[in-house]
């Protein structure tokens, strides 16, 4: 960054903020070097002028093994923050996290300031490590949010900047205050400006970024203006956001997911997105990479030996160096300070990945100068090699870490894995911190010889794994997914890669019973895709994704009809895919399925309950029911179920359907259950999200119509008196998002049918997850071959939502003919658009023919 331009693009509020949230990492550096000076005067080993208070010990005897847990305590303290700080700040946002760290920053210099023995003052760092810890995920995130996209490199290095002068200011109380209880006063001051932080950040504001990924774009844009100015230029950035992962951000499509009055999304708001966890992060088929790559990069920064000088530099230089030690400390932290201040711009202009090689190179190099110093007892090239050796972790390992966490994921996942890179170094600075002064007993100055040969194991790891993230918008670009199968990055934009629960396709037409056109056929019509036929089948996934049930509800509905909300997660991505269920006979295995640890209040509150939740109810099984009643429970005799009707399983008092579990003789094959009328069976119906149909009452389609024939359908008492389920995908149908769709709209009002708007605008011709609305019917016991029917205008369907080996069977297809139609147009959607729609379906997909 050029800083001649600093008071015309940078404005006090903005810098006033970097400094508030900086702040954090000034503690963390600080409490990393607060016992390195005052060592040998808390440990007993000078001896003092003034006597000991009568409350407190002047100093608390330790040995090496005792001041080694002291010290790692820290470090224990900086993992449980740092786990915990990911998901709080992509849950509840990165102020309020910020906020949160201040209350460990402040209670822990109390215990540490007033620490009668070593628990107390151990305790007292494990809390100041777990506010550390937590700030130094949250605040590099907060950061990268708040600062202009092009110095976001420069200003990221202002986390290790303000560690740098925490361990200064750290050295400096500790080389003056190193006697007597002054050690006390040194421990305090953390407390101190923990205060300061805690009231700077009631001024502060949230991340605007964080803010628009929640759909608050509004406030987003609102809180970037007093960032950035009055004159500042906005669009670039906000339309960058929109590249880095989240919707296209205007005031229009604003207004149709979120009031514009909304100050801030409420703590545990969903986003867009919601974030990934941990778990999430090592399994999702595009950020596993980048959870290796992170952590190695953290390991690389503690294991080239840093605190080894930041923790116990005065001590281990204190037989060569003499009195001269902790003044070489304190120009180590000088130094620190100034070459990392120095060589911040250097990571915008020579990347990420050049600044940490070279990086390691310098620090492979002093550790081995530094080895040499030691063991031949050559002060002056130790201390060289001591100065060599920081201002070369200044120049990369520093900073970059820091920045290449936020840097290779997309928003959703920069909170977990943050907080993965921060385990990795809290776990190697345990590490380093607990057998350093060990290891430096026993080896002396060797020991250096173990950082030189890490770094140059880290340096070749580097070279080969870590991308380079410098001038890349946003990760797809990072790690090259924009151009895989020859797309081009103009090509990206407007048509999208494929879902990654299902291919994108459009399915062939269902082999076996084809829909006649003369004579006019019934309204359903049977199909068995078990017959042999010469279309091909669809491409499917060869493995169905997992799923799982968190919650149901019972919703009463305002035509009197009651169902069942069923919110679903899967492990392909991180959205809440829902399943509208009518009928008690449907229940899901996940969500019956007992789960570790829980209540029967904790069963009932997440929906896995029979029956109807009442007042002063205590079980959710009905077994346990009975029991309280003084009803039997098991009779003597059990007659079998007849097949696929629904039974009670006695092991654990649920309702449950054993279609599933039996499976038809060889004489039963393709038989389509005559003896069942085809209205028994459960009606389903595959819906897409529309935001256009259903949220702002578009008559250019019928989708919202739709979904509300389908919802009356499944409740009539004789038309569906096996129930029936929707089962609601929280995607566009084609994968285009909602900003293409009113590209396609505005086409349509050129001159072109819906058909060909599509076309022009390149978009894929389906690109739902079929394979992910067969798991979830399998989940609800719909699976099996027993059967379904299935609500659709769409022969070719069919087959896509049976899944690879027919987990689930369609026994019927029912059509979905438009309320309009079957009214003469006295009821349904009634506008010029959708019978252009319509009739283009007609016209181009034949499908819908002997339908009207």
């Amino acid at each position: 960054m050029d800083p001649r331009t600093w008071l015309r693009d940078l404005t006090p509020y903005f810098l006033y903020t970097l400094f508030v949230a900086t702040l954090g990492p000034l503690l963390f550096g600080f409490h990393l070097g607060e016992l390195n000076a005052p060592e040998d005067v808390i440990r007993c080993k000078k001896k003092s002028i003034v006597a000991a208070a009568a409350s407190l010990p002047q100093c608390i005897q330790m040995t090496s093994i005792e001041w080694g847990v002291v010290g790692s305590m820290y470090t224990l303290g900086g993992l449980l923050g740092a786990l915990s700080a990911g998901p709080a700040a992509g849950k509840y946002g990165r102020r309020r996290t910020m906020q949160l760290t201040t209350i460990f920053f402040i209670i822990g210099p109390v215990f540490e300031a007033l620490s009668p023995n070593i628990g107390v003052m151990a305790f007292g760092r494990l809390l100041s490590g777990v506010g550390a810890g937590a700030s130094v995920v949250v605040v590099p995130i907060y950061i990268s949010e708040i600062a202009p996209p092009a110095e976001r490199g420069f200003f990221g290095a202002f986390t290790q900047i303000m560690c740098n002068v925490g361990i200064l200011v750290a050295q400096l109380l500790g080389y003056f205050l190193s006697h007597d209880q002054y050690w006390r006063i040194i421990l305090a001051a953390g407390g101190v400006i923990g205060v300061a932080q805690s009231l700077g950040l009631l001024l502060s504001v949230e991340s605007p970024k964080y803010l628009a990924d929640q759909g608050n774009t509004s406030q987003a844009k609102r809180i970037l203006r007093k960032l950035r100015g009055e004159k500042f230029d906005l669009d670039e950035e906000i339309s960058s956001w929109g590249a880095d992962g989240a919707d296209d951000v205007n005031d229009e499509e604003q207004t149709l997911l979120q009031e514009e009055d909304d100050e801030r999304p409420a703590p545990g708001k969903p986003g867009r997105e919601d974030a990934l966890s941990i778990a999430q992060i090592f399994h999702h088929p595009d950020y596993h990479k980048a959870a290796i790559a992170v952590i190695m990069v953290m390991l690389a920064q503690q294991l080239s030996g840093i605190n080894s000088i930041v923790m116990y530099g005065v001590s281990l230089l204190a037989d060569l160096l003499a009195s001269n030690s902790a003044l070489l400390n304190l120009a180590v932290s000088a130094i620190n300070i100034i070459v990392t201040a120095g060589c911040a711009p250097l990571v915008d202009r020579l990347g990420r990945k050049t600044c940490l090689l070279q990086s390691l190179a310098g620090m492979g190099i002093s550790s081995l100068l530094l080895a040499i110093g030691i063991i031949k007892s050559v002060p002056i090239l130790s201390a060289i090699a001591v100065l060599l050796f920081v201002s070369s972790f200044a120049l990369g390992l520093g900073p970059v870490p820091f920045i290449l966490s936020a840097e290779l994921v997309g928003p959703e996942a920069v909170g977990a894995t943050q907080s993965i890179a921060l385990a990795a170094n809290w776990i190697a600075t345990f590490a380093v911190a607990q057998f350093f002064p060990l290891a430096s007993d026993v080896l002396h100055g060797k020991v250096y010889l173990i950082f030189a040969a890490l770094s140059a194991f880290f340096f070749v790891f580097i070279s080969w794994y870590v991308p380079e993230t410098k001038g890349k918008k946003n990760a797809d670009e990072v790690w090259g997914r924009e151009r895989r199968n020859g797309m081009t990055n103009g090509d990206a934009h407007r048509n999208p890669p494929p879902s990654l629960l299902s291919p994108a396709f459009t399915p062939p037409a269902t082999p076996g019973i084809a829909t006649p056109s003369h004579p006019r056929p019934p309204r359903s019509t049977p199909v068995d895709t078990s017959l042999s036929s010469d279309i091909p089948a669809p491409y499917l996934l060869e493995k169905l994704p997992e799923v799982e049930c968190e919650v149901r509800a019972r919703i009463p509905t305002t035509t009197g009809q009651e169902m069942w909300l069923h919110v679903y997660r899967n492990n392909v991505d991180t959205k809440e895919h829902l399943a509208i269920v009518f009928g008690n006979e449907i229940r899901s295995q996940s969500l019956d399925k007992v789960r570790p640890g829980e209540t029967e209040f904790d069963r009932m509150t997440r929906g896995a309950y029979v029956g109807r939740l009442y007042p002063g109810r205590t079980h959710s099984r009905v077994e346990q029911i009975k029991k309280a009643a003084g009803i039997p429970t098991l009779p003597k005799a059990t007659p079998a179920p007849q097949r696929d009707a629904p039974v009670i399983d006695h092991a654990n008092g649920l309702l449950s359907s054993s279609s599933a579990a039996s499976s038809p003789t060889s004489s039963e094959a393709g038989d389509i259950h005559p003896s069942t009328s085809n209205t028994d069976l459960p009606l389903v119906r595959i819906h897409s999200e529309c935001y256009t149909g259903e949220t702002v009452w578009s008559a250019r389609c019928d989708c919202g119509e739709q979904l509300d024939e389908a919802a009356r359908l499944m409740s009539h008492p004789q038309l569906s008196p096996g129930g029936g389920a929707i089962i609601y995908l929280r995607q566009e149908g084609r994968g285009i998002g909602l900003g293409e769709k009113l590209k396609a709209y505005n086409l349509q009002d050129l001159g072109n049918d819906t058909y060909e708007a599509n076309l022009l605008l390149r978009h894929p011709a389906d690109a739902r997850s079929y394979g992910l609305a067969t798991a979830m019917l399998m989940d609800l016991g719909l699976g099996g071959e027993r059967g379904i029917r299935l609500l659709t205008n769409n022969p070719e369907k069919v087959r896509a939502v049976e899944g690879p080996c027919r987990e689930v069977v369609v026994r019927e297809r029912v059509a979905m003919v438009p309320l309009a139609w079957k009214t003469g147009g006295r009821e349904g959607v009634r506008s010029e658009e959708v019978e252009k729609y319509l009739s283009t379906k007609i016209e181009k997909f034949k499908h819908m023919l002997s339908q009207q």
